[in-house]
């Protein structure tokens, strides 16, 4: 080998020779001291792992397996944990620059598996199952306002079920890219000061967030509605049940029935409706919507009342002091004047007539006449007729004491003393306080109607204020007229009766027969004032019909209706007509015949 060594050394050498001058190679062993290799510069390889760069100044495990710490290149994130072959897996905590945070286990360099993240910047907190750094499968996240949601996750989104709490509602049931999507429960909490909450409860289908499909609702106050929705509204066929008693089962479009009552009307033949005083009638109430069709809802609550016009006391009188004490105001009405409440029951009254059958017929008679006075001056009851001049004021008012004074049966004329008529048995002088009978209670609708039986218009209450501020008015149009010279404005019928005296006066023959007509006349008069304190005063009357379902259906009240009465006297009596004998002609002409025959003979 040494000699083999030697000859390379003189290699050279021997190559500039010719082959003639080329001496013969004499080969020698060359000893181990003489033996260098030549000098060769070789570059030292490192091993480069997968995710360590060269700049790394922290300690990273050997062969990249085992716990280490590591700064990416970017110097956004930061890596503590454990390695395996130069790749994070096992439990390991991945820190962003930004706050971000992620603890948990790792799989070949990806965040996989059960861990723990806080994202910086909503605050949120995640704590479940990841995949490839996204959340995925069961985990709880909390949000920064208290709310959780506890369920299952796809691809950082909400997705299946779930139940998510917040400080208003708890909702479970299942999700759909993060919205609520399928069948699930909403239950809202109770209802705070600014109305974000109601304490409804809901159970049934959603889409993208929204109550969609069929579904029940419970309302915190009681109503129920079991029915479809569509976008967050009843719309579809459904059954609500409103905590007023209102029962609506049928069509809904956009959160209201297709068909939505907006109004009363009092079914009746003739306007205005005419009654008799203690004689029940019957009031019949439709729930109309603004087609004029029936609306079928069910347990509708509508009140029916009456109503007087409405006299606004003179200033100075004793009822206007107490006008302020007045609680019920005037409510307005379509026919140009306000009225005020009436007693309207539906307690059965007495109507206990006239005893004798002549009393009964005069009274009727008079009445009669009275109604059609009435009919034929409606728009004028109020106003007062003149009659013909007087020759002095002075004049007048002797007139007027004088008629006085024979009405209390003392007669100055010398004409003779009227003895004061008696009060028949069956009438009272003193007015009995009698307590108000119960008003008509309030009815529930059965498929769109209200029915009230047996009504009846009560006798006035102590101190009716329209009935005193009425007689007021008379008092000071009377006391008014007579102080004028020229005018008498006292009704006709005194003056009538006042000239008819004057006769009879002059006449005693008439005597009798004007006391009796008189005692009649009188009588009549105390049988008016009896049914006016057994029954209602005749004259106009308002019945109003409102709709006081509490709460309102739905925030809705309907619109009231109103209806005009006119109460009248009773009717009278027909007088049975006692059947007597029949006349027999035949019969009559064959008495007539035997007669003549006996004559003849």
């Amino acid at each position: 080998m040494t000699s083999v060594l030697a000859l390379y050394r003189n290699h050279d050498a021997l190559m500039n020779m010719s082959s003639n001058q080329q001496p013969t190679l004499i080969l020698r062993r060359l000893s181990v001291d003489e033996y260098v290799l030549p000098k060769i510069h070789t570059k030292k390889i490192k091993r480069v792992n997968s995710e360590r760069k060269p700049f790394s100044v922290n300690p990273f495990p050997k062969l990249g397996t085992g716990h280490g710490v590591y700064v990416f290149e970017n110097q956004y994130f930061r890596y503590e944990g454990e390695w395996v072959k130069g790749k994070k897996h096992g439990f390991g905590k991945l820190l962003l620059k930004d706050g971000t945070y992620y603890e948990g286990q790792f799989n070949q360099g990806e965040i996989t598996g059960t861990g723990f993240k806080f994202f910086s910047e909503t605050k949120c907190k995640y704590k479940g199952q990841f995949l490839k750094g996204e959340m995925h499968g069961r985990g709880i996240m909390e949000f920064p306002d208290s709310s959780e949601y506890e369920g299952n996750f796809v691809h950082n989104r909400k997705n299946g079920y779930g139940v998510m709490r917040t400080p208003l509602t708890q909702y479970d049931g299942g999700y759909q890219g993060n919205m609520r999507h399928g069948e699930g429960r909403m239950v809202y909490a109770p209802m705070r000061y600014d109305k974000t909450s109601n304490g409804d409860r809901y159970e049934g289908y959603w889409v993208a967030d929204k109550r969609h499909g069929p579904g029940v609702l419970h309302c915190a106050d009681g109503s129920i509605f079991d029915g479809n929705f569509d976008n967050d509204e009843f719309h579809g066929h459904g059954l609500y049940r409103h905590i007023s008693g209102v029962i609506y089962d049928g069509m809904w479009l956009k959160g209201f029935p297709a068909k939505m009552a907006s109004k009363l009307h009092i079914v009746v033949e003739n306007t205005p409706m005419v009654i008799r005083q203690g004689t029940p009638f019957t009031i019949t109430v439709q729930c109309l919507n603004d087609e004029n069709d029936v609306v079928g809802d069910e347990g509708r609550e509508i009140q029916i009342t009456a109503g007087f016009k409405y006299y606004q006391p003179s200033k100075g009188s004793a009822l206007f002091d107490m006008i302020e004490d007045v609680e019920d105001k005037p409510i307005d009405t379509p026919f140009g004047y306000q009225v005020v409440h009436y007693p309207l029951t539906n307690q059965e009254q007495e109507n206990d007539g006239p005893s004798e059958e002549d009393e009964e017929q005069e009274l009727s008679q008079s009445q009669t006449q009275l109604d059609l006075k009435e009919d034929e001056d409606e728009n004028q009851n109020n106003k007062e007729e003149e009659i013909k001049e007087g020759e002095d004021g002075e004049k007048l008012a002797e007139n007027e004491k004088q008629d006085d004074e024979k009405e209390d049966g003392v007669d100055n004329s010398g004409g003779g003393v009227e003895e004061p008529d008696e009060i028949p048995n069956n009438t009272t002088t003193e007015t009995e306080s009698v307590p108000l009978p119960p008003p008509v209670p309030n009815c529930r609708s059965e498929e769109g109607v209200c029915v009230w039986n047996e009504v009846y218009l009560a006798p006035a209450p102590p101190m009716y204020r329209p009935f005193v501020a009425m007689e007021e008015a008379e008092n000071d149009k009377k006391s008014s007229s007579r102080g004028k010279p020229a005018i008498n404005k006292d009704d006709r019928r005194s003056s009538i009766v006042s000239e008819q005296r004057r006769q009879t006066i002059h006449d005693p023959g008439n005597i009798d027969r004007r006391g009796s007509v008189n005692k009649v006349d009188k009588m009549r008069r105390q049988k008016e004032k009896a049914l006016e304190e057994k029954y209602a005063k005749t004259g106009e009357y308002v019945l109003m019909v409102h709709d006081v379902t509490n709460p309102p259906f739905l925030g809705r009240t309907i619109e009231p209706a109103f209806l005009l009465l006119k109460l009248k006297r009773p009717e009278a009596k027909k007088r049975a007509k006692k059947e007597g004998k029949k006349w027999d002609t035949s019969q009559h002409i064959r008495r007539s015949m035997v007669a003549t025959e006996g004559l003849e003979d």
